[in-house]
């Protein structure tokens, strides 16, 4: 009778250590996938990238619905550049003055709702310039030279700009197979280097990796056929007034064939990135350091090499830009490097602008000729 009980016990004892292991074992996996232990090696970099843009107080959609403004200062060689970009359910108003080095300061007020966009230009003439990008009747001089094709092209833009939806959707377009073409890289595990985050010396594990300008070139097309399906088939991106943007980045990066990678990552967050590449047979490199605070994002220091001389940009993030309360900075040792800082407050600050409106695609040839006399003084 003794040994039956004692049989019970042992049975007992192993049943409840099994489910304990289990249990033990359960926790482990789970945060195991949490922290990405699991992962493949480009899914842990993509990871990182997410959680280190992620890593930011109250960051998520923090200004979606919301009236906001945000302001920009800032100098980038000659030019400089002060404005503020304001948006509320009604309307966006962009506003500033560019300095033009030698030539004359330019003062703009841009303002776009879901009919028309606005333009004052205050120091070259006190009319205010209409566009109707709802309408297809537009027979002016500039509307004959544009086409009738790309207009249709800027006022599909113009309508995304303002509703934010097309963009946001070709947006997770691109990203999607961004991602993909990155699966297809091999990346290789490498000796782990020390770097210090939040003001302490941290070992960080490696990856190194090539992209190839055949990866670029999948990415572009992919980026196409996400702008086809928003704009439509007649749409090419090279043709698109942000597609122009994306193509001039994508024309220097395929310039550089191939670019050798190293990224660095600290608790599935970034630590570092170096990029090594050529242009013309030059040695270029950049490197990020994620060098963190509060979050790993808050400090940063970007390094580049400008012909034989190393260059640096420190960027320091006080408060939270992306919940609508924060600022962002830029210093450089350069020069003509990138200077300045871009603030983000709730509340939509507008301003108002009056004057004669002058449709500006429905001027004929001499009604152009005598505005452009405007802008000149005479």
């Amino acid at each position: 009778m003794e040994i039956q009980n004692d049989h019970k016990k042992s049975l007992k004892k192993i049943w409840i250590l099994s489910a304990g292991i289990i249990v033990v074992l359960a926790i482990v996996l789970f945060a195991g996938i949490k922290n990405g232990f699991f992962l493949r090696k480009s899914d842990k970099i993509l990871y990182a990238m997410y959680q280190t843009v992620k890593d930011q107080p109250q960051v998520a959609d923090g200004l979606n619905g919301e009236d906001y403004t945000i302001s920009i200062e800032g100098q980038w060689k000659k030019q400089k550049i002060q404005a503020e970009y304001a948006s509320d359910s009604a309307q966006k108003q962009l506003r500033g003055t560019l300095d033009l080095d030698k030539l004359q300061d330019l003062e703009f007020v841009m303002v776009l709702n879901d009919k028309e966009l606005k333009a004052q230009f205050p120091s070259l003439s006190s009319k205010v310039f209409t566009y109707d990008y709802n309408s297809n009747k537009q027979s002016g001089y500039i509307a004959k030279k544009i086409g009738s094709q790309n207009l249709e092209r800027f006022n599909t833009v113009l309508a995304g700009l303002y509703g934010g939806k097309e963009q946001k959707g070709i947006g997770k377009d691109i990203l999607k197979e961004a991602r993909k073409e990155f699966n297809k890289i091999k990346i290789n595990k490498i000796e782990k280097q020390e770097f210090e985050i939040d003001g302490q010396k941290k070992d960080c594990v490696g990856y190194q990796f090539v992209i190839s300008s055949d990866n670029v070139q999948n990415v572009l097309d992919a980026a196409e056929k996400a702008a086809k399906k928003k704009y439509g088939d007649g749409t090419k991106i090279s043709e698109d007034p942000a597609g122009k943007i994306f193509m001039a980045v994508y024309d220097k990066v395929s310039a550089t064939g191939e670019m050798e990678c190293k990224v660095y990552l600290f608790r599935n967050k970034l630590a570092a990135i170096a990029v090594n590449y050529e242009i013309d047979g030059n040695k270029q490199n950049l490197e990020i350091l994620f060098s963190g605070g509060d979050f790993r994002m808050q400090n940063m220091k970007i390094t580049y090499l400008k012909g034989e001389e190393i260059h640096s940009v420190w960027t320091a993030i006080t408060g939270n830009p992306a919940a609508g309360d924060g600022t962002l900075t830029f210093e450089s040792d350069d020069e003509d490097g990138l200077n300045g800082r871009i603030s983000v407050k709730k509340g939509s600050e507008m301003t108002d602008i009056t004057g004669e409106e002058c449709d500006l695609m429905g001027l004929n040839g001499f009604e152009l000729l005598g505005l452009f006399g405007e802008f000149a003084g005479f």
